[in-house]
C-alpha cells in the first residue's frame, strides 16, 4: 500500500539504493543537530503537482509495462517515487459515484478536460474502465466543426481511425478496457463487428484525479503526501553537468499542514531529496518560478476570454449521439462537448448534460458572465443552434471604394467572385454523399438550463524558451506550456510529455544507471518534447490566427445577432482569407486520406513507417 506520510514519519525513514523490494528500514528520528544534511527521505523521482498531469506520470512510472510471466524483464530495481500535493488528497472514486448516487442534484463539474484516445491509454485499463462502470466517460466517436460565415463542415467519424487503429499505431481502447474480462466474455467482444473507435473522451477533473490516486495508494513504492507547500528549491547548477561525477541530487525544503485528531492544526517542516524533480505544478508553477533563470518562458495573450460551464440539454437521450460539436463564431469558437454519455446507464430519464466552453473577447465574455442562467442558455441556443452560411462576397460596396471603376473588370470581377463561392458551395454538397456518417449536417441539441456556476479565465501562450530540463529538473504539462482551448490539445500535449518522460526514466533505470545523472535521458526528453511542443502550440495558434480572420465585419459578435447570422460586412482581407479558409475546410472533409491523417494526428496516433 502507498503511505500517506506524516512528515514526522518520513524523519524516521530511509531508503536502501541495493534493496530491489524497495523496503524501507526505520532509523532513528534525525533534527537539524543530528542529521548533517538535514535530508530526511531520498527518492529516485520527487513529483511536483498531484493533479492530473503527475498523478498520471507516477503510475507511468510504476507501470512495469511487461507480460506478468516475464518476470525476468522487470526493472533491475523498482522506483521509489513521491508525490507532493498542494491541497488534500483526493477522495476514492466510489466516494463521488455514491455521493452521485444518494445526490440527485449532483451535476457535472465544468472542470474537464477533452483527452485523445492515446492520452486515455496513458490512464490504464484498470482506470478507464473503473470511469466507465461509474459513468464519468464522456465519450465521442463523432465530431462536428462548421463556421458561421461560410457552408464549410468538418465532420470527424470513428471510422477515420479504423486503419490507424488495425495497423497498431493507435490503441484499441475497447480492447484495452477489456482486457481484464474473462477469456471467454472477451472473444465474445472481439467478435463484434466494426466496433467503431472512439474520437476522444471528455472527463472531469475530480473523477480522473480520484480514479489515478486509488490506483497509487496500492502501491508500495510511491510516498503520497498532501496539504504539503515547498517553501525552498536547491538544484545544481548547468556548470555540474557533463562532469565525472554526477550532479548533486536536488534538494526541496516543505511544510506540511497537520491536522491532529482534535481538530487542530500545526505545520511539520522537513527537507526531501531525489534524483529528479518534476514539476507538474501548472501553469503557475512554484518550480518553474523558484528555477527562473533555468526557465525563461514566451508568452503572448490573446486578447480573448473563454467561459465554461455545464449545461443541461433539452433533448430525449441519445440526442448528443455521442458528438462533439464546435461552431467558429467572428470572435472565436463555441463548443458543446458531452460529459455523462446517458447511453452508459440503463436509466431513460437521466438527464444529459453537455460541457460549454465559449472563446470570445474580453469584452463578450464578461457580457456572458453578467447573464442570468436564463438569459446565458437564451445566447447560448441563439448562437450554437445555427447552420452553415453562404460566404459572404468578396466584393461588396464597401470593398469597392477606392477602386477604378472599369465596368469590365468590375464584371470579372463578380463573375470570378460568384463561382469562387458556388464552387466551395458545391463542395460541401459533394461530401454529403461519401458516407452515412457524413452525408449531413446535424443541429446540435439545444440547451436548456445551466446547472453550476459560469467561470471564466483568460487565454494566452505560453512555452518554455530554451528547454524543458535543468540539471536534475524536468517540467512537464502546463508548467512547460499552455495553448488555446480550441483544438484540445492542452492535457493531451502534458501527457504526451509524462509518457515520453517516464519512458526515459525506466530506460535509465534499466541501463543502471542514475535517474538524472547525465545529461543523456534528460537531452532527449528535452529534445523531443521542444519539438511536439513548439509544434502543437504552433500549429494552435495559426489555426487561431486563421479563424480570427472571420468573413463576416470582426465586430459582430452576441452583441449584434442580426450582423453574425447574416455574414455581416466585411473588408477585402478577410473576405478573401475566410473563402480561402472555408475552401481549405471543403478540401480536408472531401479527401478521405488527408481528413484521416488529421484525425489519426488529433487522436495521437504514431506516424506510419
Amino acid at each position: 500500500m502507498a503511505r500517506t506520510l506524516t512528515f514526522a514519519a518520513a524523519r524516521g525513514l530511509a531508503r536502501s539504493r541495493l534493496n530491489c523490494a524497495c523496503s524501507l528500514t526505520h532509523i532513528r528520528s534525525l533534527t537539524s543537530a543530528t542529521n548533517e544534511n538535514n535530508i530526511n527521505q531520498h527518492y529516485d523521482v520527487i513529483i511536483a503537482g498531484g493533479g492530473a498531469v503527475g498523478s498520471v506520470l507516477a503510475r507511468l512510472l510504476l507501470n512495469d509495462n511487461v507480460d506478468k510471466s516475464l518476470l525476468s524483464h522487470r526493472r533491475l530495481r523498482p522506483l521509489k517515487v513521491a508525490l507532493l500535493e498542494q491541497r488534500s488528497s483526493p477522495p476514492s472514486l466510489e466516494n463521488i459515484a455514491n455521493t452521485s448516487s444518494k445526490n440527485d442534484k449532483q451535476t457535472p463539474n465544468a472542470r474537464a478536460y477533452a483527452l485523445s484516445p492515446t492520452s486515455l491509454s496513458y490512464l490504464g485499463p484498470s482506470v478507464l474502465q473503473r470511469l466507465q462502470q461509474t459513468n464519468r466517460l464522456g465519450i465521442y466517436d463523432s465530431m462536428q466543426i462548421w463556421e458561421h460565415d461560410g457552408p464549410a463542415q468538418l465532420h470527424f467519424a470513428g471510422e477515420d481511425l479504423n486503419e490507424a487503429v488495425k495497423s497498431g499505431r493507435l490503441v484499441d481502447l475497447h480492447g484495452l478496457i477489456e482486457r481484464n474480462n474473462d477469456t471467454e466474455q472477451h472473444q465474445k467482444q472481439q467478435q463484434q463487428s466494426n466496433r467503431r473507435p472512439w474520437l476522444g473522451s471528455v472527463v472531469e477533473d475530480a473523477p480522473l484525479v480520484s480514479a489515478v490516486w486509488d490506483e497509487l495508494r496500492n502501491d508500495e513504492r510511491i510516498d503520497l503526501i498532501d496539504n504539503v507547500q515547498i517553501t525552498s528549491i536547491s538544484a545544481p547548477s548547468q556548470n555540474t553537468m557533463g562532469n565525472v561525477e554526477p550532479p548533486p541530487p536536488v534538494e526541496i525544503s516543505c511544510t506540511r499542514s497537520i491536522t491532529n485528531e482534535g481538530g487542530s492544526k500545526h505545520d511539520e517542516e522537513c527537507t526531501l531529496s531525489a534524483d529528479l524533480l518534476v514539476a507538474a505544478d501548472g501553469a503557475n508553477s512554484f518550480v518553474r518560478r523558484t528555477l527562473g533563470h533555468s526557465f525563461p518562458m514566451i508568452t503572448h495573450s490573446y486578447d480573448r476570454k473563454a467561459v465554461t460551464c455545464t449545461v443541461e440539454l433539452d433533448v430525449r437521450k441519445g440526442d448528443m449521439a455521442k458528438t462533439a460539436f464546435q461552431r467558429f463564431l467572428p470572435h472565436g469558437p463555441i463548443a458543446l462537448l458531452p460529459v455523462w454519455n446517458s447511453l452508459n446507464n440503463d436509466d431513460n430519464d437521466a438527464p444529459i448534460y453537455a460541457n460549454v466552453v465559449w472563446s470570445t473577447t474580453p469584452s463578450e465574455a464578461n457580457h456572458l458572465l453578467s447573464l442570468s442562467g436564463t438569459e446565458f442558455i437564451t445566447t447560448l441556443n441563439h448562437h450554437l443552434c445555427q447552420g452553415p452560411n453562404v460566404n459572404p462576397p468578396l466584393l461588396s460596396n464597401n470593398n469597392n471604394r477606392g477602386m477604378p471603376h472599369i465596368p469590365i473588370i468590375g464584371t470579372i470581377a463578380k463573375e470570378m467572385d460568384s463561382l469562387l463561392r458556388t464552387a466551395n458551395t458545391a463542395l460541401t454538397m459533394g461530401t454529403w454523399t461519401e458516407s452515412p456518417s457524413r452525408n449531413y449536417f446535424r443541429m446540435p441539441p439545444a440547451s436548456a438550463r445551466v446547472v453550476g456556476p459560469i467561470m471564466g479565465f483568460d487565454l494566452k501562450l505560453s512555452h518554455v524558451q530554451q528547454g524543458y530540463t535543468a540539471p536534475r529538473v524536468a517540467l512537464v504539462g502546463d508548467a512547460a506550456h499552455t495553448v488555446h482551448p480550441m483544438a484540445g490539445q492542452g492535457l493531451n500535449l502534458g501527457m504526451g510529455d509524462v509518457y515520453s518522460l517516464s519512458e526515459l526514466i525506466k530506460e535509465a533505470v534499466d541501463s543502471g544507471m542514475d535517474v538524472a545523472g547525465t545529461g543523456l535521458f534528460l537531452d532527449r526528453y528535452n529534445q523531443e518534447r521542444m519539438v511536439k511542443g513548439l509544434g502543437t502550440v504552433g500549429g494552435v495558434h495559426g489555426l487561431h490566427e486563421l479563424f480570427r480572420c472571420s468573413g463576416s465585419n470582426s465586430s459582430s459578435g452576441i452583441m449584434n445577432a442580426n450582423a453574425l447570422n447574416s455574414g455581416g460586412n466585411a473588408s477585402g482581407v478577410e473576405s478573401v482569407v475566410g473563402l480561402g479558409r472555408s475552401l481549405g475546410m471543403n478540401v480536408v472533409n472531401g479527401l478521405g486520406p488527408l481528413r484521416r491523417a488529421f484525425a489519426e494526428a488529433a487522436a495521437g496516433a504514431a506516424f506510419s513507417r
